[in-house]
C-alpha cells in the first residue's frame, strides 16, 4: 500500500492507496465501517535519550458484534 502524508496549514492528511486485492479489501472494510466495523486508532512512540523515536500510527478495524 502506498502512503502519502501531507502537513499543511495545521492540518495533517494521511492517504493510503491500495496496490493489490488484499489491500483493497481492507479499505472496503473502512467504507463499511459505519455499519459493520469500528475504527480504533493509536499513535505510538518511544521516548529514548531525550527524544521521541520509533513513531507508529496503528489503525484497527474491529468487527462489531
Amino acid at each position: 500500500m502506498k502512503a502519502k502524508v501531507t502537513i499543511e496549514n495545521g492540518q495533517t492528511k494521511v492517504v493510503l492507496k491500495p496496490e493489490n486485492d488484499f489491500e483493497i479489501d481492507v479499505l472496503e472494510k473502512v467504507y463499511d465501517s459505519k455499519m459493520n466495523y469500528e475504527i480504533e486508532t493509536t499513535v505510538n512512540a518511544n521516548y529514548k535519550s531525550g527524544s521521541w523515536q520509533d513513531h507508529e500510527l496503528e489503525i484497527n478495524l474491529v468487527k462489531k458484534q
